[in-house]
């Protein structure tokens, strides 16, 4: 398979592999290195194993601590038996489920998993991450909350990068003097570039969505405002309940069967107000707190009056990540034609206003 982004010398993804090859070599005795441009399928990896020379893709994650992550590449299909995956040092409980998965891996501290499928077998577990590896897992340990809520802006509309800074204030809800750092580090991590005259651009719409759906799921979402309820009339719920324009609407498994109508959903996630919108819908559908209950309604992150192009859904990269967050293998199909929609979206917007 293809490597998914071209890496720089100097980027944080360059040194992550770096890393990770070090710590290889030093559990394993393998060399590895990256090689430079062969043909169309961009650099790859390169490991000397038992006197063979193999040859990989790669797929960078610069955050892996937890499934959704690891589901999120197998439901993008991005990695084969010629692809590794590089990241910071894996729990046990996580490269158990690597192996699971058929993920081949390598990460920071030299723990591995590769196969050829024709005899070579490599699985190292247990390592710790050295003092040199902290400190890069430290450094890029992920993104901040103002640059998650800036992407997730950008690719709603993409324009919206080259928006003034009190307009991308209003619609992610960063303040203004937070909006220059989150560029800075958006753009040091690869996520946008800025081309000769000023004007910024996602510069790989596949990883920022990916990085984008994984920080949302590990830093944002975890601290939103939300309360899960069940009701009696919950499928009744899903077919006669109609979202408010700009104050609420459809995410998860609804809003996948909305997009893609692929999906008989059995969980309901909606966006909306906690402190007004939703007393009329408990009160309709009956609605009883219930912290293992199959609706759960989310307090938006964003101002609900932008973005609303997607209406009754949020915006597809978020029904993705929410997707995610469900751990439901029937999900990760949808998912991946969730993800390819915003790819293509954002691929497109950027190409009219070029």
């Amino acid at each position: 398979m293809n490597a998914r982004h071209d890496v720089k010398a100097s980027s944080p993804e360059a040194q992550l592999i770096e890393a990770s090859l070090q710590g290889l070599h030093a559990s394993t005795g393998i060399e590895g290195k990256l090689v430079g441009m062969i043909g169309t399928r961009g650099r790859r990896v390169r490991l000397r194993v038992a006197g063979q020379s193999l040859q990989y893709g790669y797929e960078v994650k610069q955050v892996v601590d937890r499934f959704s992550t690891l589901d999120d590449l197998k439901a993008r299909s991005v990695l084969d038996e010629a692809t590794l995956l590089f990241c910071p040092v894996l729990t046990d409980a996580l490269a158990i489920r690597c192996h699971s998965l058929g993920i081949q891996f390598i990460d920071t501290a030299g723990n591995a998993y590769i196969t050829d499928g024709a005899g070579i077998l490599i699985s190292v577990t247990g390592r710790k991450l050295d003092k040199a590896s902290r400190h890069l897992q430290a450094r890029d340990a992920g993104m901040t909350p103002a640059m998650l809520r800036v992407l997730f802006g950008a690719l709603a509309e993409p324009a919206m990068l080259n928006a003034p800074y009190r307009e991308i204030s209003n619609a992610v809800q960063v303040s203004t003097g937070a909006i220059a750092k989150a560029f800075e580090g958006l753009e040091a991590r690869g996520f946008i570039t800025v081309t000769p005259d000023g004007t910024r651009l996602i510069r790989s719409p596949e990883l920022a969505v990916s990085e984008w759906a994984t920080g949302y799921l590990h830093r944002l979402r975890p601290k939103l405002r939300k309360i899960r309820f069940a009701s009696d009339r919950a499928d009744e719920l899903r077919k006669t309940w109609s979202p408010g324009y700009r104050e609420s609407a459809w995410s998860g498994e609804v809003a996948a069967e909305s997009i893609t109508q692929h999906l008989n959903p059995s969980s309901y996630t909606i966006y909306m107000d906690l402190d007004s919108e939703v007393k009329d819908l408990i009160k309709t559908y009956r609605l009883r707190a219930d912290p293992t209950g199959n609706i759960e309604i989310i307090q938006p992150f964003w101002n609900m009056d932008r973005f609303a192009d997607s209406f009754p859904t949020v915006p597809w990269h978020l029904v993705y990540a929410d997707l995610l967050e469900t751990q439901d293998g029937r999900n990760l199909a949808v998912a991946d034609q969730i993800f390819k929609k915003v790819v293509a979206h954002v691929h497109d917007s950027q190409r009219q206003t070029a």
